[in-house]
């Protein structure tokens, strides 16, 4: 062990100064030449200046106590013996250097770590396990969530793990301000057993995946005499703007891309940003069929122009304009699609048709305004109205355009299939002669939205939390469908419109019971089998959840729940998607159901 003085050396110093110190005063005591008087001021000064001596030797030796005890106790931040290969000190040889905290520090200096998890289980109200239930209205939104409310009502688990690094060049005004941010997204649904994995797909847990979400560098201090001007790249959740207690994410253009923002303008701050998106509809990963191995194109690519110009502070909250373009390449390709019952050429076809479609390029563009009022103690109240056309839907992933297609061309095959009136032709593909339709119903989309959300917090043993929310949505196509009827026509439009409210009740400081009600209707449904093909219908959900969360807000966490939860809808959407088309309640006699069980949820 090294100390700052050596022991030896320590106690040899105090015995020299007390020595030192006795002669000098007995020489002061037979100086001829000084009064009595100037004797005693002496001996006293001497006396202080022992004192001192002897607190600070003392001080000293403490120290040296403290660092023994240290050196004792085996932590590894104190360790620096040199060892063979067997263990063995070994003599004569400088020591390694020390693991100190300093240095452990040095490692995870500007690294943090953020964790989003929600995990529980629940059964229903027959006794049998939730799976895939979960209670939302059937053609739901367009940004996904739930259409009703999330409290008691997820039948996943998730979690997302955030690792960041920040000033990675470090903290000179010199160098750019680097950080990095990377994301790893789990999920799992139907099961809930211990080790979810995705070993296989024979010995891993169905319904479970693993994958990156985001991966991206920001460079600040680029520009030296803007230094807050910010530019990215990689793959990342892109300012996205939701209803949390629907979990629905209403402006989500997130994805790869490059950007810059806060870039000064006026009043507020200019964000620019080019993101991509694309899906495998050529089944490049799968295998290309020999009618997709000549594709001049590639899988459709969605590009999207994302213009924001933010916090605009206009004395009663701030504004936000969101101005967005889109564009898709058009293509001709093979792919298998859904189609209902019908005989052609002696062939019945009942779920699968192997065929090839044409669709030219897609447009869109599309904006709106955003108002955000803080109230101050973290409540806020924000109104949004978007509208777009076209391949604009403010939604980055391209599954939306892929899905209007699809359903465009099964439509007009499945009007070939019962004779109506259609547009299909067949040509050859991979099999033979295959139906060939080309569609583009995309450049008809249209998606209108206006939301509103209120977050209360008037004190620590109360909080609530208030949405309503409108979305128009026309897919362009008029869909033939089977319903109660028979064959059915129906629009390609729909309206949702929905209202909830979750209050929070304190009963300690860490105890709480929360609720939540919600109701919403939509005026037609447009999946094209099921009883509620072409109908309106309505919906209702009841939540209690005593809860153990931190008090002070809507938004503290973590919590963890037990629920009760209880929903119904009526009778034009049973048998539909309404508790996620899996059992007990997708057959064509339920109208409600419920669900029990718990829930942690932390970010």
């Amino acid at each position: 062990m090294d100390y700052p003085v050596d022991p030896a050396r320590l106690n040899g110093l105090k015995y020299t100064l007390v020595a030192g110190l006795m002669l000098l005063t007995t020489d002061a005591l037979f100086a001829q030449s000084a009064g009595q008087s100037d004797v005693d001021a002496l001996k006293t000064q001497m006396n202080q200046m022992q004192k001192q001596y002897e607190q600070r030797i003392e001080a000293m030796e403490a120290k040296m106590k403290a660092l023994e005890s240290n050196a004792n106790s085996g932590s590894i931040l104190n360790t620096r013996v040199l060892t063979d290969a067997d263990g063995k000190e070994v003599a004569g040889k400088a020591p390694a250097p020390m693991l100190d905290e300093s240095f452990l520090k040095s490692l995870t200096r500007n690294f943090t770590f953020n964790v989003y998890m929600r995990a529980g289980f629940a059964f229903n109200g027959s006794g049998g396990a939730q799976g895939g239930t979960t209670f939302v209205m059937p053609d739901n939104y367009v940004g996904g969530g739930r259409s009703t409310s999330r409290l008691g009502n997820e039948q996943d688990f998730y979690t997302e793990l955030s690792w960041n690094q920040a000033h990675i060049l470090g903290d000179s005004p010199d160098v750019a301000d680097v950080s990095f941010r990377a994301t790893l997204q789990a999920f799992s649904n139907f099961i809930k057993q211990n080790a979810v994995n995705t070993a296989s797909v024979i010995a891993g847990t169905p319904g479970a995946g693993v994958g990156i979400v985001e991966g991206y560098a920001e460079m600040k201090n680029v520009i030296k005499n803007a230094p807050e001007i910010t530019f990215w790249g990689g793959d990342r959740f892109y300012d996205r703007w939701n209803i949390d207690s629907e979990d629905y994410f209403w402006l989500n253009t997130s994805g790869f891309g490059v950007g810059v923002y806060n870039i000064p303008l006026g009043p507020g701050t200019l964000w620019l940003a080019w993101l991509g998106n694309n899906q495998d509809n050529l089944n490049e990963a799968g295998g290309l069929s020999l009618f997709n191995a000549n594709d001049h194109v590639g899988n459709l690519f969605k590009q999207t122009f994302d213009v924001r110009y933010k916090d605009i502070d206009i004395g009663l909250g701030k504004l936000s304009f969101v101005l967005i373009g889109n564009y898709v390449k058009g293509d001709t390709y093979e792919s298998s699609f859904k189609a209902f019952g019908g005989t052609v050429g002696g062939v019945t076809f009942g779920t699968n048709v192997t065929g090839i479609v044409q669709t030219s390029d897609m447009w869109g563009i599309g904006g709106g305004v955003i108002w955000d009022y803080n109230f101050g103690n973290k409540s806020e109240l924000r109104l949004s109205a978007l509208y777009g056309y076209g391949a604009t839907d403010f939604q980055g992933n391209i599954g939306n355009q892929i899905g209007a297609v699809n359903n465009a061309w099964q439509n007009q095959f499945n009007r070939f299939l019962v004779g109506a009136a259609n547009t299909v032709h067949f040509r050859t593909g991979s099999n033979g002669l295959e139906p060939f339709v080309a569609v583009n119903p995309i450049n008809r989309n249209t998606e209108a939205l206006a939301t509103a959300m209120f977050i209360w917090n008037p004190s620590n043993v109360f909080s609530m939390g208030v949405w309503a929310n409108w979305e128009y949505n026309d897919n362009g196509t008029v869909a033939l469908g089977i319903g109660n009827n028979g064959l059915t026509q129906s629009g390609g439009s729909r309206n949702i419109v929905s209202a909830g409210i979750r209050p929070v009740f304190w009963v300690a400081d860490n105890i709480a019971i929360q609720g939540a009600v919600s109701g919403s209707y939509i005026d037609r449904v447009r999946t094209q089998t099921g009883a509620a093909f072409g109908r309106s219908g309505e919906y209702g959900i009841v939540t209690i959840a005593p809860t153990i969360k931190p008090n002070g807000g809507f938004f503290t966490r973590p919590e963890i729940r037990l629920f009760a939860t209880f929903a119904g809808w009526s009778n034009s959407l049973k048998g539909t998607s309404a508790s996620g088309g899996n059992p007990p309640y997708n057959n064509a006699h339920a109208n409600y159901g419920w669900l029990f069980g718990s829930q942690m949820e932390i970010w």
